[in-house]
């Protein structure tokens, strides 16, 4: 069962919430974040929360500003005015993927991004929040990767390039995401193949738009 620390936040798209002891985790954090007596983590799973922003409003970044927004206005309600937000505002100060395996949610896999065991691929971390609060700290309790039980393991025969497996092949994956005419270009046919958490996959419109600012990420790259 998923922890929540505010109910109205899940109809907002942020059905993943947890809480952490700020001076408990040795991971990558500012400095900052130990003047603080929690961690709060908020993450999408599903489509939910594509489904409340407007993706079209011309703004850079739309969901990174809806999901701060939402959190802002959260921490408003609770009369909480001690915090500092540390991701998105920051994108290299903060190890997700070590607070996702603190907070049970997250299992790496052989497509190089966390699986989750009720979302599969298709979560992501939103807003990470230092902040003088005191939730109940997430109990989690200790669980396997859906990876270990699945035996025909399709995302690895679905990679047209071998990149998915034991070690992913970042490499592999950009060259041929950037090539011209590549079926990967807007889509991982990889992780649609997965099975886990099928009912909560993206649709097209939204895969689309995650892959298509990756690939401009990787053509400006190349440019430089």
């Amino acid at each position: 069962m998923i922890q929540l620390i505010d109910l109205s936040l899940v109809e907002k798209g942020f059905s993943l919430q947890g809480v952490l002891d700020a001076s408990a985790v040795d991971t990558l954090l500012p400095e900052s974040a130990r003047d603080y007596a929690q961690l709060l983590v908020f993450g999408h799973g599903g489509k939910k929360l594509w489904q409340s922003i407007d993706t079209h409003s011309g703004k850079a970044n739309p969901i990174d500003d809806y999901s701060v927004a939402c959190i802002r206005d959260f921490l408003a309600r609770i009369n909480c005015d001690q915090y500092d937000i540390l991701y998105p505002t920051n994108v290299f100060s903060v190890d997700l993927r070590l607070l996702g395996r603190r907070l049970g949610w997250h299992h790496d896999s052989p497509l190089g991004i966390g699986i989750n065991k009720i979302y599969g691929t298709w979560f992501a971390y939103r807003v990470v929040v230092a902040a003088n609060t005191k939730f109940e700290v997430t109990k989690t309790q200790p669980s396997g990767s859906p990876c270990v039980d699945c035996a025909e393991k399709p995302c690895i025969t679905h990679c047209p390039v071998d990149a998915v497996g034991d070690e992913f092949n970042l490499q592999a994956c950009i060259g041929e995401r950037a090539r011209q005419g590549s079926a990967c270009a807007y889509q991982c046919l990889a992780r649609q193949a997965c099975p886990v958490g099928v009912v909560h996959r993206y649709d097209s419109e939204q895969i689309r738009y995650h892959y298509g600012r990756s690939l401009e990420s990787i053509r400006v790259r190349q440019i430089v």
